[in-house]
């Protein structure tokens, strides 16, 4: 394979550090530095370390969209059922824990629901 020459001006500091550790690894300063940047120009962004962060981080956001979808929609309900709620209490007929509890769990549903179909919109899903 043919080979070329570049020359490069390095700070100090840095060609320091180049010696120490060509010195340490028993190697010439040129053969580490051809090493470096060949590692260098082969790392194309597939380091499965980094791309398992961005999956991870990913599926965080798509969590974090679907509650603040779900809370979007609970907010729009309660507006919604604010004067069934208000006709319920002045009437004297109190829900019984029950009630309340099937009430929200329904409610938990539909909001669940609603965030999926906003998600799907946008082809994301919780993951």
């Amino acid at each position: 394979m043919a080979s070329g020459t570049v020359a490069v001006r390095l700070p100090d500091e840095v060609l320091e550090e180049l010696q120490k550790r060509a010195t340490a690894e028993n190697k010439k300063v040129s053969d580490l530095v051809r090493e470096l940047i060949a590692s260098g120009l082969q790392q194309t962004g597939n380091d499965p370390a980094i791309i398992n962060r961005l999956d991870r981080l990913e599926a965080l956001g798509d969590r974090a969209t679907k509650a603040a979808l779900k809370a979007q929609f609970l907010a729009n309900m309660s507006a919604s059922y604010a004067v069934d709620v208000a006709r319920l209490m002045s009437g004297g007929g109190k829900p019984s824990t029950d009630e309340k509890q099937e009430f929200m769990a329904q409610m938990d549903g539909w909001a669940d629901n609603f965030a999926n179909g906003e998600m799907r919109k946008t082809g994301r899903t919780e993951q």
